[in-house]
């Protein structure tokens, strides 16, 4: 099977967690949004996708607690929070998504029916319009929750278009498929998209599978075409009448610093536009201004949140 299935990649990764039957939370990371990523804990049957070239597949679900679907979502959505997407435990949700902007991604305790891989997934397939999902074996992950994470928001790059980002040397010869962050010798950063498990791990700018002088840059390729997401502009209020006007308006702007004023108490954090963090911390209800001397003229995304809703907004600097 795995040598007649064009553009999967495989994700080949490392019990703390008991499995219940608990049902799992009704959860969504940005409901106005309209491409979804759905994430299955719920088990599912599977028929009919390249996935089925040895029959149906019945999927377990995953047993996981409420308590921890809820903490691996929340780690996931954290990824997507510049996104113009939404990630949701609900099926409603992903069934009146549009076909050509969704995904499912079926976390289940055993892949046996794969091989011994952590996870897989089709690249690109989020806008196949064909129900492709992608999966997560919790088993090959010691269902630990942090690992899941990982290897779920992994496997929605994958579906999002993104290779692996790899590790070459100076003379362009790969040295692994999967970078861990090795070339990050004074940080503790790695790629998503490569091994994201023991470090603080993001989109980046680099190197893909696909060869050392190509460039993947992870943010700009979820967010354009042909997936067509964008990044997030208003604030959303769940509960309220939609969206509402952006509550952190910028009044003065120059390299190195940003004043703005904000209508409520917000985290916030800074991107570059490769999607590397430059800095984040809070901002007070009034007046702040946020240092950015790492980024003295750049194009800079700056990105609010809180409980009730969050926000992000391009700026030139």
């Amino acid at each position: 099977m795995k040598n007649t299935i064009p553009y999967i990649l495989i994700f080949l990764l490392l019990n703390a967690v008991t499995r219940t039957n608990a049902q799992t939370p009704v959860l969504n990371s940005y409901a106005p949004a309209a491409a979804t990523v759905y994430l299955d804990f719920d088990g599912a049957t599977v028929d009919g996708t390249l996935w089925n070239e040895n029959g149906k597949i019945i999927a377990e679900p995953s047993g996981l607690s409420p308590a921890t679907i809820t903490w691996i979502f929340k780690k996931i959505a954290d990824h997507f929070i510049l996104f113009n997407l939404n990630l949701t435990t609900d099926p409603e949700m992903y069934a009146h998504a549009p076909i050509y902007q969704r995904t499912r991604i079926i976390i289940t305790p055993n892949g046996d029916w794969y091989g011994p891989a952590s996870g897989v997934s089709a690249v690109g397939s989020f806008v196949w319009g064909d129900e492709t999902p992608a999966w997560v074996f919790t088993d090959h992950l010691s269902n630990n929750p942090l690992f899941i994470a990982a290897a779920a928001t992994h496997e929605i790059g994958h579906t999002l278009g993104l290779q692996h980002q790899s590790l070459y040397d100076s003379y362009g010869i790969m040295m692994s498929e999967l970078s861990g962050g090795e070339s990050n010798i004074f940080s503790n950063e790695a790629p998503l998209m490569g091994i994201p498990f023991y470090k603080n791990a993001d989109w980046i700018k680099g190197s893909p599978s696909t060869g050392a002088a190509n460039i993947q840059n992870d943010t700009a390729l979820i967010a354009g075409a042909p997936n067509d997401i964008g990044y997030r502009k208003n604030v959303f209020v769940p509960g309220g009448s939609g969206q509402k006007s952006a509550g952190v308006r910028i009044e003065n702007q120059q390299p190195g610093s940003i004043e703005l004023n904000s209508t409520g108490d917000y985290a916030y954090r800074l991107f570059d536009i490769t999607g590397r963090l430059l800095t984040e911390g809070t901002l007070k209800k009034g007046w702040n201004q946020i240092q950015a001397n790492s980024c003295a003229k750049a194009v800079v995304v700056l990105q609010w949140y809180n409980e009730e809703g969050s926000g992000s907004q391009k700026i030139v600097l």
